[in-house]
């Protein structure tokens, strides 16, 4: 083609200029000598783009110039018009990616194919692409996976779960979670219904704590397509799977899920559920959710009702506040137990709305300053500066931080519960020790390659990310490490993941629920 005669020996400008020329026109026929181009670059990477970019277009909706392009000797050439096929077409191309997906060699070149025929969702392809879910190479295996889910055919998800009761992961806790797995649950969910449902349930509460995450992740994401199958999960599950079962619906987000927790309240529940149940509904926003967790106020468990204020903080509105003045107000045991979930849990809104509203601000101050938490006295303390006035500035001055001194003891302290870290920082401040908190395992391990200087580390079981076992394990590598105690956190049922613990080098153990006494007693114990 004359634009393109003796294009090596033009100047740069001269060769984009051309380009853009071809492009512009869409001059077809430049097609094979763009490819010759391509397959042979020049050199210079704004023209050798140009010339991608140039070709690429030009092939849009060009079927037998990508088909012509799929037989190409350039392996470069063959990947882009497999790209291109991407986009569908008739089944003329879709035969001839077959075609080539049987002679093709190189993990690249087979991977592309397979995500070119994924776009295709033909059913007619099912048997040809499933034998790849066993391909040595993810990307291939993840491309199959993709493909074969659009098409959804039932035969697939028999296959994927096929996969995931025969891994490794399934049979062996200590295995993590192979990607190829991870994969599988993954696409599984693709096929929502009951039978893919009680699959995935099934492995809510499994021993491995690298595949139960990727489970539970799964579930959340399946969002309304899940929820009839937790809440029976709720009505029929061991203790732990309807613990899992209620985080799993406060993740999900999705108001459904308030009205099935609240109405599982109704049923009562021991204290780990009703601790599940409060910090799910302060995910999920409505008023199903408020009024679950106003009538929470009259939890007697502290714990759980840390839980209560710590998910009441989130969904804070005048409704609350007036509920929370009213329960205050009466000045009874209760009362007094709200009050002090309320600084415990470093309740930021519900105390600045409270404060605000005027007549709880004396009972507010004095509690705050009679926890002696420094970090809880510093929140409260901002929350009034934000609120300004001359009042606040006053009771800003009464809210005295002190001398917070050195402390004997420093303790590490991991969950994935924001009300379980608040249970814990109050216990810390009554016994004057120092407490440092974070979500999950991962965070714990990161923050003592900074700071090892701890005379305890305390962990629960269940956490995303690193799990408590994961954590144990990673801390006894440590020689540095090796003589720090470490106390998890677990339920009465998970006393069959206990030795597992212990063999990871758990020291010791504190079951839930507990109060506060149990608690101290317990550090106490550890310390002695």
């Amino acid at each position: 083609m004359d634009l393109l005669k003796d294009f090596a020996q033009k100047d740069m400008i001269e060769q984009i200029v051309c380009l853009d020329e071809i492009k512009e026109s869409r001059l077809v026929e430049a097609i094979p000598a763009l490819w010759n181009l391509y397959a042979n670059p020049l050199g210079d990477q704004a023209v050798d783009e140009m010339v991608y970019h140039t070709l690429f277009d030009l092939l849009a909706g060009r079927e037998q110039e990508i088909i012509a392009g799929l037989g190409h000797e350039s392996e470069a050439v063959r990947l882009m018009c497999i790209r291109r096929a991407a986009d569908g077409g008739s089944s003329t191309l879709k035969d001839a990616l077959v075609k080539l997906l049987a002679s093709a060699s190189g993990n690249e070149l087979v991977s592309e194919i397979i995500r070119a025929l994924g776009s295709y969702k033909d059913a007619g392809l099912t048997g040809i692409l499933l034998p790849y879910l066993k391909h040595e190479d993810y990307s291939i295996v993840a491309w199959a996976m993709r493909g074969l889910a659009a098409i959804h055919d039932l035969r697939v998800r028999d296959a994927l779960m096929a996969m995931v009761s025969g891994s490794r992961e399934v049979h062996n806790v200590d295995a993590g979670c192979d990607l190829r797995t991870a994969l599988a649950v993954e696409n599984i969910a693709n096929f929502p219904d009951d039978t893919t449902a009680g699959f995935l349930i099934g492995f809510i509460h499994h021993a491995n704590p690298s595949f139960r995450r990727v489970v539970i992740s799964t579930l959340a994401g399946m969002g309304e397509d899940i929820l009839s199958a937790l809440e029976r999960c709720l009505d029929t599950g061991d203790k732990d799977e309807k613990i899992m079962a209620a985080n799993v619906i406060g993740m999900t987000g999705k108001k459904r899920g308030a009205d099935i927790l609240v109405a599982h309240l109704e049923k009562g529940g021991d204290a780990n559920l009703k601790f599940a149940i409060y910090e799910a509904l302060g995910r999920i926003s409505s008023m199903r959710s408020v009024i679950g967790l106003t009538d929470g106020l009259a939890e007697g468990d502290d714990l759980v009702l840390i839980a209560v204020v710590t998910a009441l903080d989130h969904q804070c509105n005048p409704g609350v506040v007036k509920v929370l003045n009213e329960t205050l107000a009466r000045g009874d045991a209760q009362s007094g137990r709200v009050l002090s979930a309320i600084i415990t849990s470093h309740a930021r809104q519900v105390f600045a709305a409270l404060y605000k509203e005027g007549g709880q601000r004396g009972a507010l101050l004095a509690a705050v300053q009679k926890s002696g938490d420094h970090e809880a006295i510093g929140a409260f303390r901002a929350e009034l500066a934000k609120i300004g006035g001359e009042q606040a500035a006053k009771d800003i001055q009464q809210l005295s931080l002190g001398e917070a001194g050195a402390k004997e003891k420093r303790i590490l302290a991991a969950d994935d519960s924001r009300a379980m870290l608040f249970f814990y920082k109050g216990v810390a401040a009554d016994l004057g020790m120092e407490l440092i908190t974070v979500e999950d395992g991962k965070k714990a391990f990161d923050y003592l390659q900074i700071d090892r200087e701890f005379d305890l580390i305390i962990t629960d079981m269940n956490m995303p990310n690193m799990d408590g076992i994961e954590l144990t394990r990673e801390i006894r590598k440590k020689p540095e490490w090796a003589k720090i105690p470490v106390l998890m956190a677990t339920t009465e049922s998970e006393k069959t993941q206990s030795e597992l613990a212990r063999q990871a080098g758990v020291t010791d153990f504190i079951t839930k629920p507990f109060s506060k006494d149990d608690f101290k007693a317990k550090i106490g114990q550890m310390f002695a």
